[in-house]
Order: structure tokens, then C-alpha cells, then sequence
């Protein structure tokens, strides 16, 4: 059997094979933390548990609208206005069922074959697999200790070309927890304001912070706006259960077409 010649590009997740590992060794009867699969050590919120068990029992099983119900995007705007002071319509909000889900059609949504996408690294490991199935190239700019693991402006468009359609920005970070101040992500505006360059914000760890750190994604700078691509996810501890948002501010969200859509932005970040 002759599989596509794109799987052959997509390499075995490290993540899976570290969690593998830590497996076999703790049935060996070995003690193991483990640094694979990202599931934090408390179980699902009681009321969030309730909740999924009232909608099964309330027969809330069917299909629903491909982009989410109107009553989930209302939650998420709501969510949005209140955690991080933006305005959202409806048409700028698509569900899906997890931060990788949303990635992925995202990437199918933008990246064409050729174009180059910069990706900071240390990394989520499926960032550069997802933009290898889109047809694109991954550009990986290699952070540094000494600078928090954060890409640093001149980084950026060292590694720019005429290629380039778009940027990973991942804060809390996976792996390194580093994440971008307001004044970070405004050094980095700079570098990409007069460009055509779009901005993925994958803001999954939003609520995983450890310290008064706060948190801020690209829509500090108000020459980005429209055309910064934000998703969230995770959070809740419902690893087994994911669904992801996407909230576009932009001149795309996914319909049976590619439409405008207008938006608003407060003066907060």
C-alpha cells in the first residue's frame, strides 16, 4: 500500500514516545516524573463535570453548527471582553475541538505551498508538522537562556524573507513556560508592522501562570490587529474532553467562503 508522499514529511511525536517511555519504566515499578504529554496532576472541575453530564442527559448530543453554537461563541466573546478587553462578533469565532485542531485549519486557511512560517524555538513539537502538511516551511529561530527563551526582535527579521506569511507566538510557552511581556511583544510589532506578515497567538496556557507574570498576546500593537490570529484552549484540565477557540481579527474566518470581518479593540492589552 502507497501512502501520500506528505506523511513521509510528518515526523512521530516526541511527545508521545517520551510518555511511552515514562510508562513502561513506572510498570517496571520505577519512580518517574515525567516531561511528555502536557496534563496537569488535578482532575476535571466538578462543575464542569456536571455540566457535561446535564447536556448528555438533556439529550444535547446532535450535531451542531460546524463553527460552534451561538450560544458557545457568545461565551467566548464574553470571556474575551472580560480576561483580556476585546471585542469580538460572532462571525470572528470558530470552535473547534482542540488547540491542534485549530492550528491545523488555520494553517490549511493560510499557508500555501512555499511559504515559510518562523516558529521560536523550544517548541510545541506539532508547530512545524502542521505547517510541513500545509505545503509551507518551517523557520525555526533558536531562543536563547540568557534571554528568557524569547525571540528577540533582531531574531525575527534575521529571519524574514519575502516568503514569510506568518509567526508562531506561543506564551506561556510550551516547553519553557517563558512568556512575553506588553513591551516584548511591541519590540516585535515594530519588526512586523509594515509587513503583510500574519501573527498566530496560541494563547492555550493563558491561565497556567505560576507567578504575578501578566499575561499579554500581539494585540498590544494596534497595527497588528487585523491581521492577528489567536486561539485558546486547555486550561480547565479537560484534556479528554478539548474544544479550542479561534479568534480571528482579520480579513478571514472559516465559512463555505472567505469573507471580511470587521472589529473592535479596546484601549486595554
Amino acid at each position: 500500500m502507497k501512502l501520500a508522499g506528505r506523511v513521509a514529511k510528518v515526523k512521530p511525536s516526541e511527545t508521545l514516545a517520551i510518555t511511552a517511555k515514562a510508562n513502561a519504566l513506572r510498570a517496571e515499578g520505577r519512580d518517574v516524573i515525567g516531561f511528555g504529554a502536557g496534563e496537569p496532576d488535578f482532575d476535571t472541575p466538578d462543575h464542569i463535570k456536571k455540566a457535561a453530564i446535564k447536556a448528555i442527559e438533556a439529550g444535547f448530543t446532535k450535531y451542531t453548527p460546524v463553527g460552534g453554537t451561538d450560544e458557545l461563541k457568545d461565551a467566548i466573546i464574553q470571556k474575551l471582553m472580560l480576561d483580556n478587553h476585546l471585542e469580538y462578533k460572532r462571525s470572528q469565532i470558530v470552535v473547534s475541538c482542540g488547540a491542534k485542531h485549530t492550528l491545523y485549519n488555520l494553517a490549511q486557511v493560510l499557508i500555501e505551498e512555499g511559504d515559510e512560517v518562523i516558529i521560536p524555538a523550544p517548541y510545541w513539537v506539532s508547530y512545524p508538522d502542521i505547517v510541513v502538511l500545509a505545503g509551507g516551511s518551517p523557520v525555526i529561530v533558536n531562543t536563547l537562556e540568557k534571554d528568557g527563551f524569547k525571540m528577540r526582535p533582531q531574531q525575527l527579521k534575521a529571519a524574514m524573507t519575502g516568503r514569510t506569511k506568518a509567526v508562531v507566538l506561543n506564551g506561556p510557552s510550551n516547553p519553557t513556560g517563558a512568556g512575553y511581556s506588553p513591551d516584548d511583544l511591541k519590540a516585535l510589532a515594530t519588526v512586523l508592522a509594515d509587513t503583510d506578515i500574519f501573527i498566530i497567538s496560541d494563547d492555550i496556557y493563558e491561565k497556567i501562570l505560576y507567578t504575578d507574570y501578566p499575561f499579554a498576546n500581539g494585540l498590544c500593537h494596534d497595527r497588528l490587529a487585523h491581521r492577528l490570529c489567536g486561539g485558546s484552549a486547555g486550561n480547565y484540565r479537560g484534556n479528554g474532553e478539548n474544544s479550542g477557540s479561534e479568534h480571528i481579527q482579520s480579513d478571514v474566518y472559516f465559512s463555505k467562503s472567505i469573507r471580511g470581518g470587521s472589529q473592535r479593540r479596546s484601549k486595554h492589552c
